[in-house]
């Protein structure tokens, strides 16, 4: 009698194992799995990452904040904390000048590479950095440029005299403002202060 009733009972469950949607189940199960996996591991090495630059380690109270968006132009920065962005073409220039015994840059996407009074310049399309320490950082663009940087320090930036319509180039010293609520590149260049 048992044997009657199983053989019912396991045809039923072969017949649920070949339902598309049942194997599907099984892959996403599987996937989410896998992707709670990762993003553990992602966070555990962005959280590593984050304590080796973080920016309050170099600066402490004193620092301040700068983001620049879509420039085109000129933007130089030299101070001690972290910085780091993208251009979408043009140059830059990094000095670093901790004084440590290693290189505390990096600079991703660039076509060429020369040196030349202290400065390391890179020139390309696509374009990332990243600077921690004390740095000087001089970038010229010709569109694209977009920073991010928490120190101690000062800096210059100068629009450009013509700037196309699609470029929606902004700017804030620690503002809590929204981006196109900041201003635009000036173009009569403005020294300014990162911290106090």
């Amino acid at each position: 009698m048992l044997r009657v009733l199983q053989s019912p009972y396991i045809r039923a469950l072969k017949f649920i194992h070949k339902i598309p949607i049942v194997n599907n189940m099984k892959g996403r199960v599987t996937l989410i799995a896998l992707l709670a996996a990762l993003t553990t591991a992602v966070s555990a090495s962005a959280a590593s990452g984050a304590v080796r630059l973080s920016a309050h380690s170099y600066c402490g109270s004193r620092c301040g904040q700068l983001a620049a968006i879509h420039g085109a132009g000129t933007l130089q920065q030299w101070g001690t904390g972290v910085t780091y962005g993208t251009v979408g073409q043009g140059t830059i220039a990094i000095r670093d000048r901790s004084n440590n015994g290693h290189r505390d840059f990096s600079v991703g996407g660039w076509e060429r590479r020369w040196t030349k009074n202290g400065f390391t310049y890179y020139s390309g399309k696509g374009m990332s950095y990243q600077a921690s320490t004390t740095w000087t950082v001089k970038i010229t663009a010709s569109w694209g440029a977009s920073t991010t940087t928490t120190a101690l320090g000062r800096g210059y930036i100068q629009g450009a005299t013509k700037n196309n319509a699609w470029l929606d180039t902004h700017w804030t010293l620690g503002s809590g403002l929204s981006p196109s609520q900041w201003p635009h590149w000036p173009t009569a260049g403005k020294s300014f202060a990162i911290g106090h």
